[in-house]
């Protein structure tokens, strides 16, 4: 009688997993930038640093001047912009379509 009731309860363990969703891989492409993200991509260095600088300040983090910015992913499937001031900070910019940033700063 036990070996039944144990068979039973592995039976219906193997069946909890039977018609479920299969799991799906994450899409990590990155989206197109439209809008305010594709125009400050198209600026050249200085008027990009310009339009980073105020991004920066407008979150309430200081920055004298960003002194060199580059393309970088800010987060999986995001394009930003590091910008680096000449105060040693840093800050990690994600522009969106609307015109709106997403800042995350880092100080030494």
């Amino acid at each position: 009688m036990r070996t039944w009731m144990v068979l039973a309860g592995v039976f219906s363990l193997m069946a909890c997993g039977e018609g479920s969703d299969p799991i799906t891989a994450v899409d990590r492409r990155e989206t197109p930038e439209t809008g305010a993200a594709a125009a400050v991509a198209k600026l050249d260095e200085a008027q990009r640093n310009g339009v980073l600088e105020r991004a920066v300040r407008a979150s309430g983090a200081a920055c004298p001047t960003v002194i060199r910015s580059e393309r970088m992913q800010v987060r999986p499937g995001a394009r930003g912009w590091k910008a680096e001031c000449n105060d040693g900070t840093a800050h990690l910019i994600e522009i969106h379509a609307d015109g709106t940033a997403d800042v995350t700063s880092r100080t030494r």
